[in-house]
């Protein structure tokens, strides 16, 4: 009998579906890799499983509940601002390390590290109880470890059990060997130290938040609030500073790296390349980014090239060091993310369109690997391009998403992916060809999702010629009813950096709405990522413009379909999903009926200084672009029914944007609902209220739409 899936059995446990293994890491002998998952009887904690080369069935090598961790110290405010950064919402095993000499695995849990034998496979807790500590990892040779704890560096000898504090000044606003805000939560810097080859230096940064103005936001639980102190760097306001050092662990010598040539340059990417420390610094205005190499004896730096774009320079990790001549980068100045190899003759590119590089996974002499895709930028594949000769391989061959991770010497590689109509898979495979299945999501009848499956509705991908004639992909999801005109809902993000139409496992949220007769359209408009720079572009200066146009254009080419009924479409969408939903409402109250906006940003002079001068320059430079991006304008164009969510504990998205909207809709006389959620920070990710907003969503859509 088919059964109808509902928001309990989504978001109850156990799990309908286990997480895909994350943090996979193979063993520097290439014998096994490990990775996390979610345990079976419970999705909120991680364990650590562990699989052979060989292909045999995975298995689960350390439980959470092995770890006996104290719970004496509460998460500080800079751990918990790391696990939000991170979007670690998980807890059991968050991470862990294999040793370079792969006899031991480090492990991290509830601020706590621990060390595991791989050989007799015992587990010893290494930092001292009722202790927290972040960024804790193995020295390169595995003899060391290094960690912050209470805004302290670290370095703990596995050999002679000692721990030795490399930075004794921290304070509150002083902090040793971490990232600062901006770097973790705009420019996905989460390291701040660095260990070199042979372990004798160790880079880390300065992190210092004086120079960032103290505000206050409330976090409101259900019986009490906090003021929250905060030093939050608005657009066109200051940052905080970040000095770079590197420690010469033999003598303690201390040399700075002035790698900032203005003092409001961003430290972009740091990483060793071979005996010089790689610097990647990114002006303010994110125009320009350069590499250079720092002689660690004196700081001095050596230009190897830089990067500039009119609009903005997109940050990536994609440096990888051959040799002390070579390296290899990727750039976007010809139009789209290429492949180049840089030696002492310059650079000489490695691919070209048509097709885009994502992700560099593995380089050599001889050899690149990398993740990107050369004519459907739906789809991801792993290539390998030969260095001599520029020929273009492609590894893997099902359609779908593809993620893996390269063994040493690139003799085999794990393949993570998935298509529209199959699950998680997960494969050992060889650039000849060999593969062999580890891990499949097969949904028989002992399968969670067995009872739904046959009120399942894959959706379809298709394109459509967007307003300025650009291609627009996009995913469809039709209603599971037969026949009549239906509602759709356009579930939009719409923002930079991201993109929504994947050949991949959909999110199950979408059968909500198809098995309620509703069709569901995803839309990557103007400005999203993994397309051309031609097509990112347009959204500079002004945010809210390109991108609702080509959402509308979606819209209309749903109002040609003859299921579909032109007069029940909706829009819903999550941070800048939420923005844009209330965008679309305002912008084109012809086309949509019915918006659900949730944690949406309404005034971009409310949100921090990377992320917003990045589209938007600074206000002084550019209020007009800051006016005309802002929700407000348009508020008053307002017709169809608008329900706004936004968590009370929001340290992303503050909940003032919300509060500022209210205050706005209330000042035009504009109807609208609201629901607010008492401690749930940005991702609003607990169990009751991922239950309670979806059902009120679905609600909200069948009174509305």
């Amino acid at each position: 009998m088919t059964q109808r899936l509902s928001v309990e059995r989504l978001f109850g446990d156990p799990p309908l579906f286990r997480n895909l293994p994350t943090g996979m890491q193979i063993a520097p002998d290439g014998c096994y890799f490990a990775f996390l998952r979610t345990a079976e009887d419970d999705r909120e904690r991680l364990d650590l499983w562990r699989c052979e080369a060989s292909g045999s069935a995975p298995r689960c090598w350390v439980r959470a509940t092995q770890l006996s961790s104290s719970s004496d110290a509460e998460a500080s405010a800079a751990e918990k601002a790391e696990r939000e950064r991170r979007r670690q919402f998980s807890a059991g095993i968050t991470s862990f390390a294999l040793s370079p000499d792969g006899q031991r695995v480090l492990l991290c849990a509830d601020g706590a590290g621990f060390v595991m034998d791989t050989a007799d496979e015992s587990i010893t807790r290494i930092t001292p109880e009722g202790t927290r500590q972040t960024q804790l990892r193995f020295s390169p040779t595995g003899n060391h470890l290094s960690y912050v704890r209470e805004g302290n560096l670290y370095c703990y000898s596995l050999d002679t059990g000692t721990e030795r504090a490399l930075t004794t000044d921290a304070n509150q606003a002083v902090a040793y060997g971490v990232p600062d805000f901006i770097a973790a939560e705009e420019m996905h810097r989460f390291d701040g130290h660095w260990w070199s080859p042979d372990e004798s230096l160790l880079a880390y940064t300065r992190v210092d938040e004086s120079p960032v103005a103290i505000s206050q936001r409330f976090e409101i639980s259900a019986s009490s609030f906090d003021v929250i102190e905060q030093r939050y760097p608005y657009t066109g306001e200051a940052n905080a500073r970040v000095d770079l050092l590197i420690q010469d662990l033999r003598t303690g010598t201390v040399t700075p790296v002035t790698y900032a040539a203005r003092s409001d340059d961003y430290l972009a990417r740091v990483g060793w390349a071979n005996q010089k420390l790689a610097v990647q610094v990114q002006q303010r205005d994110q125009k320009q980014l350069t590499l250079s190499f720092a002689d660690p004896q004196t700081g001095w730096l050596e230009v190897k090239l830089a990067e500039s774009a009119k609009t903005w320079v997109d940050l990536h990790n994609n440096f990888r060091c051959i040799d002390d001549e070579r390296f290899i980068w990727t750039s976007e100045r010809d139009g789209s993310a290429q492949l180049y190899l840089y030696d002492s003759d310059g650079p000489r590119k490695l691919t070209s369109t048509p097709g885009r590089v994502s992700s560099v996974m593995y380089a050599d002499e001889q050899q690149v690997l990398y993740l990107g895709w050369l004519e459907d930028p739906t789809e991801q594949h792993l290539y390998r391009v030969e260095i001599t000769s520029g020929t273009r391989t492609q590894l893997t061959d099902a359609a779908g998403w593809h993620d893996v991770v390269v063994a040493p010497g690139a003799r085999w590689y794990v393949d993570r992916y998935s298509a529209l109509e199959m699950a998680g898979h997960i494969s050992v495979a060889t650039p000849t060809g060999d593969n062999v299945t580890v891990l499949k999501e097969t949904i028989d009848q002992d399968h969670g999702y067995f009872p739904y499956r046959s009120a399942h509705r894959a959706p379809i991908l298709g394109s459509l010629e967007g307003p300025d004639g650009s291609t627009l992909y996009y995913r469809l999801t039709k209603p599971d009813v037969a026949q009549g005109r239906h509602p759709v809902v356009v579930s939009v993000y719409g923002g930079p950096g991201v993109q929504r139409v994947r050949n991949e496992w959909p999110p199950l949220t979408l059968q909500l709405f198809a098995q309620r007769g509703y069709g569901v359209l995803e839309l990557d408009n103007r400005g999203s990522s993994n397309r051309e720079r031609a097509f990112q572009d347009p959204i500079y200066g002004q945010l809210g413009e390109v991108e609702v146009a080509d959402q509308v254009r979606g819209a209309e080419f749903l109002c040609g379909l003859d299921w579909v009924d032109p007069q029940r479409i909706g829009v819903f969408g999550h941070s800048y999903g939420g923005y844009m939903a209330v965008m679309c409402m305002a912008k084109a109250p012809h086309i949509f009926q019915a918006g659900v906006s949730v944690a949406p940003v309404s005034d971009w002079c409310l949100y921090d200084t990377h992320y917003t001068e990045r589209y938007l320059s600074t206000p002084t430079a550019n209020p007009e672009g800051y006016r005309s991006s802002a929700v407000f304008p348009y508020l008053e164009n307002l017709r169809g029914s608008l329900l706004l969510i936004h968590g009370m504990a929001d340290d992303n998205v503050l909940f003032t944007h919300s509060t500022k909207l209210y205050a706005a809709l209330q000042q035009a006389n504009q109807r609208f609902e609201m629901m607010t959620y008492p401690g749930s920070k940005h991702a609003l990710q607990e169990q009751s209220v991922s239950v309670h907003r979806f059902e009120l969503i679905l609600d909200f859509f069948e009174r509305n739409l």
